[in-house]
């Protein structure tokens, strides 16, 4: 019985070992930032192995204290690798391209290929033009209030507007016309690689009704916008920005656009 006893008890301690080295193993990743996890895990796994020499060797004494040194370093390894360590986050994407305009259109975001000139248009019609083909940004548009065209601007100049409209032009980054303290319009060029628009925009001399609104998003008679939303036009190019049917924005190559590196503010 003495001796079935002890053979009990040396193939019970050599399964032990053996699991904590095969669980610790599995635990433990083999990366550099793992080092100290991995030293304490092979530690643990030679001790093992000096702990089963010494049963079977019936150095039972000895193979009781390797053995407990061993589990030591094996748990040590375990506890550091989920306490000390983030686990390894989802792999992300990086872009092909990081250059691109922000044009900020009523809280809604299109991000274009940089351009020499934007023009955007409502199912072929344009309505605003921004210019930067000279130095700074030139805006050309339409604009008005209540379903009425009020003010044309032809290259930051205003061309026709009706009483009570006031233009001005608060700094030397920023456009704005406003009616008794309202904007009809405001343009800011706030950065090398941003733009933002707010305002109702008409067909030039039309008496249609406003053909698209850059407030609380974008709205057309096709589709809208909600404020917040980013949409990523950069894989299409240069061209004319259109807002078409079904609410489809896309880009439109033309001949004169030009793709720039950097525009530059007054």
């Amino acid at each position: 019985m003495d001796t079935l006893s002890r053979t009990v008890a040396r193939a019970t301690l050599a399964a032990v070992l053996l699991a904590h080295a095969v669980r610790a193993e599995a635990t433990v990743p083999m990366n550099p930032e793992y080092l100290p996890e991995a030293g304490l895990l092979l530690a643990g796994v030679f001790t093992g192995a000096i702990a089963l020499y010494c049963l079977f060797t019936r150095q039972l004494r000895k193979a009781m204290q390797r053995g407990g040194i061993s589990l030591a370093c094996v748990a040590a390894a375990v506890l550091m690798v989920g306490n000390f360590h983030k686990p390894p986050g989802k792999p992300t994407l990086l872009p092909a391209s990081e250059r691109s305009v922000a044009l900020v259109l009523g809280d809604a975001v299109l991000y274009l290929t940089p351009s020499d000139r934007y023009v955007l248009s409502v199912s072929d019609k344009q309505f605003l033009d921004l210019d930067m083909r000279r130095s700074g940004l030139a805006v050309s548009c339409v604009v008005g209030t209540k379903n009425k065209a009020t003010t044309g601007i032809g290259r930051n100049t205003i061309s026709f507007n009706q009483l009570g409209i006031r233009p001005s032009k608060p700094d030397t980054h920023t456009l704005l016309v406003q009616e008794e303290g309202s904007d009809l319009l405001r343009v800011r060029f706030s950065g090398p690689e941003r733009i933002e628009v707010t305002g109702d925009f008409f067909e030039r001399r039309s008496a249609e009704p406003a053909l698209i609104t850059f407030r609380d998003g974008i709205s057309w008679s096709d589709g809208h916008v909600p404020p917040r939303t980013v949409i990523d036009l950069r894989s299409q190019g240069a061209g004319r920005i259109d807002f078409g049917g079904s609410g489809r924005v896309q880009v439109i190559r033309l001949p004169e656009s030009n793709p720039r590196s950097v525009a530059t503010a007054n």
